[in-house]
């Protein structure tokens, strides 16, 4: 049919895509139709879905060709980003991860409302750990409204910390409530202007462009 079009480049393409979007909805009729007739293995309890995961990734090296296609099939979607304290600071990294279980459980698809089950977004702090005026920010905020003192307050801490860190702490959670936050992280969406340590951003030769097509994560 093709060869009729002759030199109607438009036309051929167009049926070109028309016999492709055939070929895949051929393709896509006989997966549902072969897990329609599967007799269904569902996991009964969250320890058998467990147990399927781990034996999806059993026997398979971190960096197997094999693990990452598990890998890609269960976390469809992954975005790194960074972030920021409010009150100033490290970028730190940060990432949204979408979790489809699915993606070792097809048949899941099947019944209504179980992919949506098995389907979750998740925010995941990828630095070891937060800066010592966020990790003791709630238990110095806690002290001060029993009317401790600072000096006090530092003793009291469930971690070792001066009383220039309480201030910090403190100074941190006022900081994040003028502001209207409910968490004291800001989401960076360029360098930051007082950071002194990322200054290439202002290089008249720098440019940047994202990626076509690609839409940033929300935090």
């Amino acid at each position: 049919m093709v060869a009729d079009m002759g030199s109607r480049p438009m036309l051929q393409e167009m049926v070109l895509k028309i016999e492709a979007d055939e070929r895949s909805n051929i393709l896509d009729r006989r997966e549902l139709q072969r897990l329609r007739d599967r007799k269904s293995t569902l996991p009964e309890s969250p320890a058998e879905l467990r147990a399927r995961l781990q034996a999806a990734f059993h026997g398979l090296a971190a960096d197997s060709p094999g693990f990452g296609a598990v890998l890609a099939r269960i976390v469809p979607e992954f975005h790194v980003y960074l972030v920021r304290l409010c009150d100033g600071g490290h970028p730190l990294p940060r990432a949204r991860v979408r979790l489809d279980l699915t993606g070792i459980l097809p048949e899941a698809r099947l019944v209504a409302g179980l992919d949506g089950l098995l389907t979750q977004t998740l925010t995941i702090d990828l630095f070891d750990r937060p800066p010592q005026r966020e990790r003791i920010r709630a238990e110095a905020v806690a002290f001060e409204k029993r009317g401790m003192e600072q000096r006090e307050i530092a003793r009291k801490l469930s971690e070792p910390a001066t009383q220039a860190a309480v201030f910090n702490a403190l100074d941190l959670d006022r900081r994040m409530k003028d502001l209207g936050l409910a968490s004291p992280y800001l989401f960076l969406t360029a360098p930051p202007e007082d950071y002194p340590k990322l200054r290439r951003h202002k290089n008249a030769k720098y440019r940047f462009e994202s990626l076509q097509d690609y839409q940033p994560p929300t935090p």
